[in-house]
């Protein structure tokens, strides 16, 4: 699977878009989406392991520790946004094995974050996430789980 330069940062931008369309799915208090965060960094934290064979979360990995996001070009990011920008992904990406495990990647990183605002020890997804969840699998153009 090879991209073009713009491209390529359109995907690696995908994982910050994820987390912002995740946290935004359901308005909720300061406490929970403090919980919404740590969630995040713990997927992201063991993700790097569990996704070592995959090209593009490995890229994903070592661009944000060289260096500081910025959402320049990216206009206003209302939800509307995050979702068209997240359309142009799955667009983007293809159906190899590579590019499932990117998509399987994001949308589990969205379901962390989903997850974590239900609480600490009763972990539940309201109805807004299982949307915005079941919106992203589509938008992503996921395969369906065997």
């Amino acid at each position: 699977m090879e991209h073009a330069e713009a491209d390529r940062t359109r995907l690696l931008d995908a994982a910050a878009e994820v987390l912002l369309a995740a946290v935004a799915s359901d308005r909720t208090g300061p406490l929970a989406y403090f919980r919404e965060i740590l969630a995040a960094g713990r997927y992201l934290y063991d993700a790097q392991r569990r996704y070592a064979d995959n090209r593009l979360v490995q890229e994903l990995f070592a661009r944000e520790e060289s260096r500081e996001v910025s959402a320049e070009g990216a206009g206003e990011l209302t939800r509307e946004r995050l979702m068209q920008r997240l359309a142009e992904v799955g667009e983007l990406l293809g159906d190899d094995d590579e590019a499932e495990g990117f998509k399987r990647f994001l949308f589990e990183l969205a379901e962390h974050v989903t997850k974590a605002s239900g609480g600490l020890f009763a972990p539940r997804v309201n109805e807004d996430e299982q949307a915005f969840l079941a919106e992203l699998r589509g938008l992503l153009r996921m395969r369906e789980a065997a």
